[in-house]
């Protein structure tokens, strides 16, 4: 298939015009010709002498389906030589101090890293947030203090219920959890997270050199369970978090829809009850640049769009940015203000569900039933199993749903099941 940017290609895309897309066995990164940023991706679209970002080639094609029409080397022209309309998150205003909604900064850094940090002589105790890729691969991180002390020799770890003196409550022992370092961050490998423990789940760690079991993982119980948007909860637990990390997770929508809320939820402002908020020419930017290859039209996701918000699943809000164009929520004073989309998730007592509700309704205090959803994995580097893509097909055509029974891509897929204690 040929090689480009040193990297060997995998797979080329029906040529469009003169702009060929292209898929590169792994990421690399290069100026796209079109938004003169730099991006790293495993998607690259040449035309002639020139690359494109797979966002950019998708706002093409995307554009020219609105139009009727088939693009063409003309539609590869103009995006080459034009100007970027708008901008990714995070790109700063123009210097004339002026601000598109669709460069709107979201500046909240969430590094995942632990927190609550104590170093003593012999024991080190810090908290952390369980993220998605951290149940995926069985890992959880560690603070350097530990990573400085500990020994590279397998360590057992034992899971608790409380914390302090009232986490003596072992449910689980697990020897052979290991220390590793991945990309300068030190993790714990070998960890097997049980099926209560959620994305955002707040963990309690304690390593201690003075005891057998060295490594000691514990959960504060809720005093009633919770539902958060249709997830079941029933540990301590960050909403910001949970908001992000579940995303495509609690909700069964039309593909369009649910790729709206995902984008909103991934890449929008947080509050503190887990809220997620961003303008609306930034969400439309973002959904129809992640949306590729699939090439939504921008007409489908303002309809998609506007469907939400009369089912009362998106509201507006009011915020405002500053010069700098970073989005502030609520709105601040002296600062521009501008309405934003806003996704905010159910939450209510679980113990008052009731069973015959319908699918996914089926909660109680020791076990509960989980609808079949989507989880992201592409951002892990991860791909879905036959199995996964075969149940997708299956339930997606026994629903009766419109659309492709193909599981998307970057997905995998979670049938319906039982969880619980």
């Amino acid at each position: 298939m040929g090689t480009l940017l040193g990297e060997t290609v995998t797979k080329r895309y029906p040529r469009r015009g003169s702009v060929q897309l292209m898929r590169l066995r792994a990421a690399v990164s290069f100026t796209c010709s079109q938004c003169r940023q730099v991006k790293k991706s495993r998607l690259v679209a040449v035309s002639g002498a020139n690359l494109l970002c797979n966002g950019c080639y998708g706002r093409g094609e995307a554009e020219a389906t609105e139009q009727g029409q088939t693009p063409s080397s003309e539609t590869a022209m103009s995006l080459r030589t034009s100007e970027p309309s708008s901008p990714p998150l995070g790109v700063e205003p123009s210097a004339r101090g002026t601000c598109d909604p669709a460069r709107i900064v979201v500046s909240q850094s969430d590094s995942g890293l632990p927190y609550s940090v104590m170093d003593a002589d012999m024991t080190v105790t810090w908290k952390v947030h369980v993220r998605a890729r951290d149940l995926l691969d069985g890992t959880c991180p560690v603070p350097a203090q530990m990573a400085d002390k500990a020994p590279h020799t397998p360590l057992n770890a034992a899971f608790v219920r409380g914390r302090g003196r009232k986490a003596r409550n072992i449910f689980d022992y697990q020897p052979g959890v290991r220390l590793r370092l991945d990309g300068g961050r030190t993790l714990l490998v070998g960890v097997s997270w049980h099926p209560h423990v959620l994305p955002g789940t707040r963990v309690s760690v304690r390593w201690d050199q003075r005891t057998r079991t060295r490594l000691h993982f514990s959960y504060t119980r809720l005093s009633k369970p919770v539902v958060f948007g249709g997830t079941v909860v029933r540990y301590a637990y960050d909403p910001k978090v949970m908001t992000r990390e579940l995303a495509a997770f609690d909700v069964r929508l039309d593909r369009v829809e649910e790729l709206v809320l995902i984008a909103l939820r991934e890449l929008g402002y947080l509050d503190e009850r887990g809220r997620a908020l961003l303008p609306q020419e930034a969400l439309l930017r973002n959904t129809v640049e992640r949306a590729q290859p699939e090439r939504h039209s921008t007409k489908k996701i303002r309809e998609a769009t506007e469907r939400l918000l009369s089912r009362g699943i998106l509201t507006w809000e009011e915020g405002s940015f500053n010069r700098a164009g970073e989005l502030h929520h609520p709105a601040r004073y002296g600062e521009t203000p501008i309405p934003l989309l806003c996704y905010t998730p159910t939450l209510r007592d679980a113990e008052r569900e009731n069973p015959r509700n319908g699918v996914g309704a089926a909660y109680s205090a020791s076990a509960h039933r989980v609808a079949g959803h989507l989880m992201r994995i592409g951002h892990l580097g991860k791909e879905a199993s036959p199995e996964a893509r075969a149940a997708y097909r299956e339930d997606h055509r026994r629903a009766g749903l419109a659309g492709p029974h193909e599981l998307p891509r970057g997905f995998t897929y979670v049938r319906e099941h039982e969880r619980g204690m």
